[in-house]
């Protein structure tokens, strides 16, 4: 990734996106309790179409906190958050929460779903025998600083952190 620091510019109120309603906290997830940390979250209808939302709302937030939603880093957290949103709608139940946090340059995003699958979940591995399909959390450990599976209340959560390269 480019060498760009991700900086929270000054932001509007919790959440707050034209048409979008702010959603309380999902369990761990509580930047906005840490001075500096920029955060928003949204539930997401659980069809298709909420995953060509969910790049949306990652590209307007990042513009919204650090004044740009351009670079390495905004591509890469579209591409994953929509490959964790696409998953949640076809593996999962009920409505996804997706979850994004800026803090110390560090962007976490995360989707919630009510599915309790086994967690933790893995990647598959390289196989080239394997199907077409299934190499999303191949791309998510390959693309993101760390990512990782967690139990919620509600069921799990999905989530990956990035961090512009020095």
């Amino acid at each position: 990734m480019n060498a760009t620091m991700l900086v929270p510019a000054p932001r509007r109120p919790y959440g707050a996106l034209p048409g979008e309603p702010p959603l309380a906290a999902p369990d761990g997830a509580d930047g906005d309790s840490v001075p500096g940390a920029c955060r928003a979250s949204w539930v997401l209808p659980a069809v298709p179409s909420s995953t060509s939302r969910a790049r949306r709302l990652v590209r307007a937030v990042l513009r919204d906190w650090t004044g740009s939603a351009e670079g390495e880093v905004a591509d890469v957290a579209e591409l994953l958050v929509s490959e964790l949103v696409a998953n949640a709608v076809r593996h999962g139940r009920g409505e996804p929460v997706l979850a994004l946090v800026l803090r110390d340059g560090v962007l976490r995003c995360e989707v919630e779903d009510e599915d309790e699958a086994p967690v933790p979940l893995r990647a598959r591995d390289r196989s080239p025998d394997d199907a077409e399909g299934g190499r999303g959390l191949l791309i998510v450990e390959c693309l993101s600083r760390s990512w990782g599976v967690r139990p919620t209340s509600r069921g799990k959560a999905v989530w990956f952190e990035l961090a512009p390269r020095s």
